[in-house]
């Protein structure tokens, strides 16, 4: 009689069961972002720096051992993508989770922290603004989506919160409807007021602390009339080119003030026609590719422009006194590599778009510059000379 035996590898005729790839992938995933965080936040902590978040603004405030303190305000929200499908149509936006910033007061020599405060919104944190004035910092905030607008006034020193928008609404009865929006404006500083009752432009200015009910209320007391004459820095077009002059200009404020200045300057002869204002070369000599004035006050303004015309150049920095001389150029090195010129890598590299992301301001002997999303470079006002850079 025959016994028939199993197969002894009948087994290895079975499927086997598919090995899942998703674990690896993950694994590859979870790895690229932990190297991410590395590259992106390491050298802040390596350096001392100590601030997290995307970079919103700065002001300087003198120290009480001499120098200057940063406040500086970040986005410390987690940011993410979200897409809506609904038939016929898909929208794609950014939302934020722990929505929130961080400000931080900062001295940049010693790379040290010296205090934090955090502020919750609802959600993104779009319209910001900062400003420094007597031993005060001033922070707002514009409303957006479930954002209300929102005032902070810190003390200097010691460091710490002092005032906030429910103290302020309190003491001026036409803002007790409530706020609607608001702005913070430059030359002079001053918190611009939408209110619930339907109030536009009431202003509060920050050097003083008065308010005004109205916009003329305020332009009166100030003797801020379009007619009265002023002498400003301002660049014109040579032919339609890239190639700017710098010139002053003076006349009735509400038009040597206007955004078409720089191409009336054009043909500076006709401007005594068109505008009743005159001009004169600042630096006769001198031509400023793609030149755009970030700063001006009553001694000096600093041009932002390129060392070459066409689809890549650097970008430089020159600080021109009120008598029309130049007391220093940057070199492209000092500045932040993200703002040189590369069209055909970056269109949006072009001044056209990054001139909305770039601040310069001035505080004593300290020139500051920032760019949105980067960080702050300080200069000393008389060399030119590279003090700090504080990066994110």
């Amino acid at each position: 009689m025959f016994q028939t035996q199993p197969a002894p590898y009948e087994d290895l005729e079975k499927p086997r069961p598919r090995r899942s790839r998703l674990g690896p992938i993950i694994a590859l995933g979870l790895l690229a972002v932990l190297v991410w965080l590395g590259i992106r936040f390491l050298p802040s902590i390596l350096s001392g720096k100590a601030m997290k978040g995307e970079f919103l603004n700065a002001v300087a405030v003198p120290s009480p051992g001499g120098g200057h303190r940063l406040w500086v305000l970040t986005d410390g929200s987690f940011i993410y993508i979200q897409s809506t499908k609904s038939p016929g149509r898909m929208s794609v936006g950014r939302k934020c989770v722990s929505c929130k910033t961080w400000l931080y007061v900062y001295d940049p020599v010693s790379r040290t922290v010296l205090a934090k405060f955090k502020t919750d919104y609802k959600a993104l944190i779009l319209y910001t603004w900062m400003a420094g004035l007597n031993g005060k910092v001033w922070v707002a905030s514009g409303a957006y989506d479930k954002n209300e607008p929102q005032i902070f006034v810190y003390s200097a020193e010691p460091p710490g919160l002092i005032e906030e928008t429910s103290a302020i609404i309190a003491k001026h009865p036409e803002l007790s409807s409530g706020l609607i929006d608001l702005k913070m404006a430059a030359d002079p500083e001053r918190i611009i007021f939408d209110t619930k009752d339907g109030r536009k432009g009431l202003v509060l200015t920050l050097d003083d602390e008065k308010f005004y009910p109205t916009e003329t209320e305020y332009r009166n007391a100030m003797g801020l009339g379009d007619e009265d004459q002023v002498t400003v820095f301002a660049l014109g077009l040579e032919d339609n080119g890239p190639r700017k002059r710098l010139f002053k200009v003076t006349g009735p404020k509400g038009r040597v003030k206007n955004s078409s200045l720089e191409y009336m300057l054009k043909d500076p002869k006709s401007l005594l026609s068109i505008s009743n204002a005159t001009c004169e070369p600042a630096t006769p000599d001198r031509v400023y590719i793609e030149g755009v004035i970030f700063y001006q006050d009553a001694e000096c303004c600093l041009v932002l422009h390129q060392d070459a015309a066409g689809q890549t150049a650097g970008r430089l920095l020159t600080c021109v006194t009120r008598d029309g001389k130049e007391i220093w150029t940057t070199a492209p090195a000092d500045l932040f590599r993200e703002m040189k010129v590369d069209i055909n890598k970056d269109p949006t590299s072009a001044i056209f778009f990054m001139k909305n992301k770039i601040v310069v301001s001035r505080s004593g002997s300290l020139i500051m510059l920032q760019l949105k999303g980067m960080g702050i470079i300080g200069f000393d006002l008389e060399t030119g000379k590279k003090l700090w850079e504080v990066r994110f």
